[in-house]
């Protein structure tokens, strides 16, 4: 019990340990880390903070849902621990926002030993094995999303209650285990993963229903029959999704009007696909991998695990456990890959044409993060076999030549092939430039990265390696790989999505406001902007609206008409005139602070004729208007009009369902203008409107 309390603490503060460049604030986590899920967070914390929940972003793309946006996370349970942890210290900076991100990884650890632990493997050897994980490239490479650290953190939790749900004793606990994190892993925000949970999920289902699997994990318990194991492994989780489907349903609704879901392009499910040299990449040089998918966990652990697989193969006494596992990871790692590498599977076009879902996904690379606990059992065994030496083959040579095979074929790469990564060009060589100038006295480790610094891992891990076993130091075996891996891993999990600290926001505009109504309010009140975005730039761009739309991500009818005029990059296209530029610029409140109209007419198909309208109005000497726009948080507004002509009052905001509109305490019907802005029929004389989001 007391390693076990041990194994616990390590594994939970291990992974902060590991990353103390970020956690010492030496670096930060770069990429989609801020734009697209920090700023989110904070801007609800802002609002949070003051009493008010906000339930829209006006701020971006003209107007986003935001508690139907998956990126918002915005019922996560584990969210609004952060807001009131945050709430207690006075402020959620990235900071406090990247430790809540590497406390995913700290919560997988705890799960995965645990499960490891339910398989009946020794104590030691899931110890080791989940520090040898959480080394790793894929778990690390995943700390930019931390909605997908979030969710997938979950994973562990659901197998280990998987696995406890074989035994007739463990039905409340295993229920509870699966119900709570079937919550969690729904809420997390990062829909990818569910839908690959449930391959991993359904797979691992149909391997605990074999008798004889159950029988060597639980030994002489009373174990489930399979209708049995059905019932406690659906029930809980299907009460989960039932709990979690009104919100489902509301993100559902919010993205049949968001650009490009369900398109009928498979070259879009092709992006960011695997391939045979990106799994090579994966087990002997991670330049020709792809970091979306890739699952490298050191040279040293790729030979260990190939004379592991030998040595088992050539065993006459195979441990059943052993072979049944080996047999469902290499049947999975086959299933697997046919969803990593959709560009060259048959079965994933199949089913690409049969459901929908899988038409929103793409990057398929990313599926390879199923494989980690796996890998996790396998090194378990590795372990075990090392330690025990019961070898049917000399390990001595056996592992060397493994060594010279991949070293050979490492030179090849590096010196004959002509094969290219563009993610590594891109991402990883750049950060490895700028770490060889930053730090000119070791500039040659940082290049090493690029080439030669994983044939010379190999060849110092395998010499000490071999020295401690052939000294019989065995109990120093599983330390000393550990520490190899990690030695090689360090640097590259690290930097592979970092940026220096303060890059962005050396300006402060992440400052924490205490009057964020104010806030809102002064950007309503001032013009848009129309910048490059990644992201939602509400902070970044001193909190100004922003019409501009990230990616494939935006109301549909809004992102085209943006397109019509501006380039992606904010600029506006080529061939416009000045008085339609004019025109524009007054439509989206890019000069001034324009965002409410009166028109006569709504059936406008264009900007330019929408501004005639408005504009012959505003000049008609015949014709009142008075208009006066008060109570703005973002989620309302109230507009008090007098006008002696009847017409059509238009918000240039997107609709979104949820939205409503009250005319002198009545609620009216809201037409929309060019399919997307929110807009009400209004009769002469005064009237009191209010457009209010209630999502529910």
């Amino acid at each position: 019990m007391k390693d076990k309390k041990t194994h616990l603490f390590i594994l939970i503060i291990i992974p902060f340990i590991y990353l103390f460049p970020h956690t010492l604030r030496l670096i930060e986590m770069g990429n989609d880390f801020e734009l697209l899920y920090f700023a989110y967070k904070k801007y609800i914390f802002e609002f949070i903070q003051i009493g008010h929940l906000p339930l829209w972003s006006p701020s971006e793309a003209g107007g986003y849902s935001l508690i139907f946006n998956p990126f918002a996370q915005y019922f996560y349970p584990l969210s609004w621990i952060l807001y009131f942890f945050s709430f207690i210290i006075g402020d959620l900076s990235k900071y406090t926002y990247l430790i809540y991100t590497i406390l995913g990884v700290s919560i997988y650890n705890v799960g995965q030993y645990l499960w490891l632990r339910r398989l009946g493997l020794d104590i030691k050897y899931c110890f080791f094995a989940t520090l040898i994980t959480c080394f790793g490239l894929k778990i690390n490479e995943i700390l930019r999303f931390p909605n997908a650290i979030h969710t997938f953190a979950w994973f562990s939790w659901i197998l280990y209650g998987m696995t406890l749900s074989i035994k007739v004793e463990n039905n409340i606990k295993s229920s509870l285990i699966l119900f709570v994190s079937t919550i969690l892993i729904l809420t997390a925000g990062y829909p990818y993963y569910i839908f690959y949970g449930f391959l991993l999920f359904g797979s691992y289902f149909i391997f605990i229903s074999f008798y004889g699997v159950k029988k060597e994990i639980y030994k002489n318990d009373t174990i489930h029959n399979n209708l049995y194991l059905f019932f406690y492994n659906v029930l809980p989780p299907l009460l989960a999704l039932l709990i979690v489907l009104p919100w489902f349903e509301g993100i559902k609704e919010v993205m049949e009007i968001t650009r490009d879901r369900n398109i009928q392009d498979i070259s879009f499910s092709y992006t960011a696909g695997s391939n045979f040299i990106d799994q090579l990449g994966s087990w002997i040089f991670p330049p020709i991998s792809l970091a979306e998918g890739w699952y490298y966990f050191g040279t040293l652990m790729t030979v260990l695990f190939i004379f592991y697989v030998i040595n088992f193969l050539l065993s006459k006494n195979k441990q059943l456990l052993e072979k049944y596992f080996l047999t469902f990871f290499f049947i999975f790692f086959l299933f697997n890959y046919q969803f990593s590498a959709v560009e060259n599977s048959y079965l994933f076009k199949i089913i690409w044409e049969k459901f929908d879902l899988l038409k929103n996904f793409r990057s398929f690379s990313r599926i390879n993060i199923l494989l980690i606990p796996l890998f996790a059992v396998l090194f378990c065994f590795i372990l075990k076999s090392i330690e025990e030496k019961k070898h049917n083959i000399n390990f001595l040579i056996t592992t060397c030549i493994v060594a010279i095979f991949i070293i050979l074929l490492q030179i090849y790469i590096i010196e004959v092939s002509d094969i290219k990564n563009h993610y590594w060009k891109t991402w990883q060589e750049r950060r490895l430039l700028y770490g060889s100038i930053k730090f000119s006295s070791i500039a040659f480790i940082f290049d090493l990265y690029n080439h030669y610094i994983y044939s010379i891992s190999l060849i110092i891990s395998l010499i000490i390696f071999n020295f401690f076993k052939i000294r019989k130091s065995k109990k120093l075996l599983p330390h000393l790989i550990v520490i190899l891996v990690a030695g090689e891993l360090f640097l590259l999990s690290n930097i592979q999505w970092a940026i220096p600290y303060k890059f962005y926001d050396f300006n402060n505009y992440n400052l924490l406001s205490k009057k964020p109504l104010d806030d809102i309010n002064d950007a309503f009140f001032n013009p848009r902007v129309l910048t490059e975005v990644k992201g939602n730039t509400y902070f970044r761009n001193f909190r100004k609206f922003n019409i501009n739309y990230f990616d494939n991500f935006g109301l549909d009818k809004h992102t085209k008409l943006v397109d019509k005029y501006f380039k992606r990059n904010g600029n506006l296209k080529d061939g416009l005139n000045q008085v339609t530029i004019k025109k524009i610029n007054q439509f989206w409140g890019l000069k001034d602070n324009n965002k409410v109209f009166f028109t006569k007419k709504i059936d406008h198909q264009t900007i330019e004729k929408f501004i005639n309208d408005v504009n012959f109005l505003r000049n008609n000497k015949d014709v009142f208007i008075s208009m006066e726009i008060s109570n703005y948080n973002g989620d309302e507004i109230y507009i008090d009009l007098k006008t002696n002509t009847a017409g059509f009052l238009t918000f240039v905001d997107n609709w979104s369902p949820g939205w409503k509109v009250y005319v002198n305490n009545k609620e009216k019907s809201i037409v929309k203008l060019l399919e997307t802005y929110k807009s009400v029929k209004i009769n002469t004389g005064y009237n009191k409107i209010k457009f209010k989001y209630e999502p529910w």
